[in-house]
């Protein structure tokens, strides 16, 4: 279970971390930058996890493969 109140977690995992970041980073950055930076900014947040949901894949498929390149 995700906690609603990430400061006040104790005793994290790597896999808390992991939840943390692919949770909040993107509502995080949003609106950070002005538009040409927030949008790059935003779309490489997401393939950043897109990246980390594949790599955590025991077997790849050819559409996964194929969604890679």
């Amino acid at each position: 279970r995700f906690s609603d109140d990430t400061l006040s977690m104790k005793r994290l995992a790597a896999r808390d971390f992991e939840d943390i970041l692919q949770v909040c980073a993107m509502p995080v950055f949003e609106g950070l930058l002005p538009p040409p930076h927030n949008t790059i900014v935003q779309t490489l947040l997401f393939r950043f996890a897109e990246w980390h949901a594949y790599a955590k894949l025991q077997l790849h498929t050819e559409l996964t493969l194929d969604s890679m390149s």
